[in-house]
């Protein structure tokens, strides 16, 4: 049975005591844990813009990912009828996202490699709400843009660092609509040296074909490998001389971030929306994350390092 003990002549019962030395522990063990989850480093990339809140691949979506303090702008590329690099997540032009030259509901699925870029600016795509995003804002008149038309607007934030994570899109419903990897890649290096982007700038891929024919036009071009299934990530990353690996949340473990991180090759996943899949992430130690709501992640990554 604990007693009293005598402190400067007052009667102080132990459980005080007790009480207290919990309250501290509680206290530094607290601060430990913030510390132990290095958020301040942690690189921001805007899926597709800001999908989560505005319409995707579009300008209006690259400039909320600006403004809310993205460290890169994620989008996809395929190619227009003419060659010329589109942002565009599909090879088809969506049914559920676009509206015709009328502002009528397509009826049919039309592959891009089959429209030229003037016929392209026909469509609207920011005038119909995405259901899986019920905070996403319709921006009427919003189209498709090229990749020439990105890399000019970028200029219009001198005071920010506007960075581009670039994926070609390569596979089409029908095979004669799938570009030439090498033809595909070159259209793309061809404009990131004429506007001085290829130190802002990332290519990544499913399909490698593009990555090798990168590394080999352009070797200071940062190379990021995308991952969907389980597999040798890690080596498979650092024979194509990548230094990103994007895979799938689900794929995500420590023993394969380690490997990664001891070959140079960061870790960036892929798509984390929710609070709970950020923590898990980061205590993971991933070097970024791409996200929908890119806002949502900075404000988070920010009341964190607090």
């Amino acid at each position: 049975m604990l007693s009293r003990i005598t402190v400067s002549g007052l009667l102080v019962n132990p459980f005080v005591y007790l009480a207290v030395f919990l309250f501290i522990l509680l206290g530094c063990s607290s601060s430990l844990l913030k510390r132990q989850v290095p958020t301040k480093n942690i690189q921001v990339q805007g899926h597709r813009g800001s999908r989560g809140t505005h319409p995707e691949n579009t300008l209006s979506s690259f400039e909320e990912a600006v403004s809310a303090g993205a460290d890169w702008i994620e989008f996809d590329l395929v190619l227009s009828k003419d060659d010329v690099p589109i942002v565009s997540h599909d090879a088809t032009i969506s049914v559920d996202l676009c509206l015709d030259a009328r502002k009528k509901p397509l009826t049919r699925l039309i592959p891009i490699k089959t429209q030229t870029v003037k016929q392209l600016k026909a469509f609207d795509c920011g005038s119909v709400p995405n259901p899986v995003f019920p905070e996403q804002k319709t921006v009427p008149g919003q189209t498709f843009v090229t990749l020439e038309e990105v890399l000019i607007w970028a200029k219009r934030f001198p005071d920010k660092k506007v960075r581009f994570n670039i994926e070609t899109k390569t596979s089409a419903p029908q095979k004669q609509f799938e570009p030439n990897p090498r033809k595909f890649v070159d259209s793309i290096v061809r404009l990131l040296r004429k506007y001085h982007q290829i130190e802002n700038s990332i290519l990544q891929s499913f399909d490698f074909r593009t990555l090798a024919e990168a590394r080999k036009m352009e070797p200071s071009l940062k190379l990021s490998t995308l991952f969907d299934k389980p597999g040798p990530i890690c080596k498979a990353t650092k024979e194509l001389g990548a230094t990103i690996a994007s895979p799938n949340l689900s794929l995500l473990t420590q023993d394969m971030i380690k490997e990664c991180h001891s070959l140079g090759i960061e870790i960036h996943p892929w798509t984390l929306n929710q609070e709970s899949d950020w923590k898990s992430a980061i205590s993971l130690g991933v070097d970024g994350i791409i996200t929908d709501y890119p806002r949502k992640l900075t404000t988070f990554l920010i009341s964190s390092t607090r």
